[in-house]
Formats: structure tokens, sequence, C-alpha cells
């Protein structure tokens, strides 16, 4: 019951935004309502009842639970762009202050290195309550993370640094899957169970992926910033030479 109020709540929200927004003349791309429902969809069923018991259990499972909640949710959500809708609804004037990129970069490798500390998971994995506000900082540190790649958003990072943003911090996060992956010792004793070794293995997979989510989209926009950087070269070559 509480699940479905956490996804039908904010869902509500939002389309009553986008219905008031249509109301008065104005317009919302459907696509950004479907990025909406993905992201929201997503971050509640993985910090459902179901799969925070399963979190508890496994530590490849708390680490799809992050991993989601970090990577995957917020880009979707800022695809949205619910505040934005808001202000558009309610006539709101003013726009938002983007978060400077150095402490992005920080709060977004700190809080997985933090978390990962033996001590720190093991903690959380006791206190479902505190592990509820890492998950809202999950997100919050993932948004402040991709808010500036974000075309709309003002970023004044030139594309080859933004790329190097992006890609730098993959590093950080596949040094603590690595450590899962190769470490011949369970690391945490909240997963001390059998399969521990099996298990902590896949959860250092998951978190490599969830890396190379980061690495691609480092490369996405650098390669359209040289796609863009050559194309206007070719552009403003003399015809005799852009033929060659």
């Amino acid at each position: 019951m509480v699940e479905l109020l956490d996804l039908a709540l904010p869902a509500a929200a939002y389309l009553i935004g986008v219905h008031r927004l249509r109301r008065t003349g104005g317009t919302w791309p459907a696509w950004r309502i479907a990025a909406f429902a993905a992201a929201l969809v997503a971050a509640v069923l993985v910090t459902s009842g179901g799969v925070d018991g399963r979190a508890r259990d496994s530590l490849a499972w708390h680490m799809t639970q992050q991993m989601t909640l970090l990577v995957l949710v917020p880009p979707a959500l800022l695809a949205s762009r619910p505040v934005a809708l808001f202000r558009a609804a309610t006539g709101s004037a003013g726009g938002g202050r983007l978060p400077n990129p150095a402490a992005a970069w920080l709060a977004f490798v700190a809080i997985q290195w933090v978390v990962h500390i033996p001590a720190v998971l093991d903690r959380l994995v006791r206190e479902p309550a505190l592990n509820g506000v890492v998950h809202w900082l999950f997100v919050v540190a993932g948004a402040a993370f991709f808010v500036q790649a974000a075309p709309w958003a003002g970023s004044r990072l030139p594309p080859l640094v933004l790329a190097l943003y992006l890609a730098s911090a993959m590093p950080t996060t596949d040094g603590i899957a690595i450590w899962l992956m190769l470490d011949p010792h369970v690391i945490y004793f909240s997963f001390a169970g059998p399969g521990a070794l099996a298990d902590q293995r896949a959860a250092g997979f998951v978190m490599f992926a969830a890396g190379n989510v980061i690495l691609v989209a480092a490369a996405w926009v650098a390669g359209r910033w040289l796609w863009r950087e050559w194309s206007s070269d070719v552009g403003r070559a003399p015809a005799g030479l852009s033929r060659r």
C-alpha cells in the first residue's frame, strides 16, 4: 500500500501540472512524461519492501539498488524536468541555480566510497530508516552530477571538459568494483553467509557496469562535440577543399 502511494502521489502531482499547463495553452512533450514515469517506477521498485528484503541478504541486490538510484533514476528524472513543469504550470518566474561542478563531482564520488566503508555499509543494513535516507542522498548526488550535462541547465563547462568530468568519475566507481571482484575475503560482515564471495563478485560486476554507463555518456558528449566541430570545419572550407 505504501509503495502504491509512493508511486501514485508524485505521478498525480506531475500529471496535474501537465494538465494545468495544457489547459492554459502550453505544451509539454509526451516523452518527458514517459521519462518521469520511468524514473518514478524504477525508484519505487528498487526501494520496495521486496527488493529491500533481498538487499539485506545479498550484496549484489544491495548494489543494484544503489546504482539504480545513483546512475539510472537521476538522468530520467532530469529529462522529465519536474521543476520546469511546476514553474510553467504555476507561472513562477526565475531559474534554478546549477550546482557547482566540483562539489557535484565530489558528492557523486564521495557517497560511493563512504557508503562502501565496511562499518558504514554494515550499519546501513541493520538500520532501514538510515538506509532510506541514504537512498535519497544517492538520487540527489546523481542529479547534481548529471545535471551538469543537461543542455537546458546552462552549464558553462566546455564539451571536452564536460566529457572529462563524466569520464573521470568512472575510475572511482571501478576502484570499488575491482576491490569487490578481486578481494579473496568477504569484506562485509552483514553479507557473510553461504555463497558470500560469489555474491560479492556479482556486486562488483554490477558496480563496474554502472561505471561504464558514465563512460558511454562521456563518449557521447565528446563525440557529439567532435562531430559538430568537424562539420563546421567542412562547412567553412573552400568548395574545392571540401570535396577532396
